[in-house]
């Protein structure tokens, strides 16, 4: 019961993370002009602008940023699907369903036929050597 609830409690705590680097730093951005930008690059060349860094500060600090939010989602994709909130897991479905669309998008007539049959349930495990199990 408690590995469940300090799970639950990190998931919060990075959720809460995020939409506060989201506040803090895209409604500025908003209220001042729309940014071209998305992310750890627009939160970096924010503070390189405002403290006046060098090309190659900017670059480790855009370095520092992208590999913060890797390990963000990290700790998000190794949360067990019954430890997300019902609003994520939808996103989580979602993302996965377009995922699974374009796939197939990219796939011939033939192919498409075989990796639908190896996505259902009791399906060939042969395609599934190379696909990450997100469901």
């Amino acid at each position: 019961m408690a590995k469940p609830l300090a799970a639950w409690i990190l998931a919060v705590a990075v959720g809460s993370f995020a939409a506060g680097l989201v506040v803090g730093f895209a409604v500025p951005d908003v209220l001042a002009a729309p940014a071209a930008l998305q992310g750890p690059e627009t939160y970096a060349r924010n503070l390189a602008d405002k403290y006046g860094l060098t090309p190659q500060q900017h670059q480790r600090l855009l370095m520092v940023l992208e590999d913060g939010e890797r390990r963000e989602l990290e700790i998000l994709k190794r949360a067990n699907w019954s430890q997300l909130p019902p609003a994520l897991r939808g996103e989580r479905l979602e993302a996965n369903r377009k995922t699974e669309q374009r796939i197939r998008f990219v796939l011939d007539e033939r192919q498409r036929a075989l990796y639908d049959r190896d996505s259902r349930p009791g399906g060939s495990s042969s395609a599934d050597a190379g696909r990450p199990n997100n469901r």
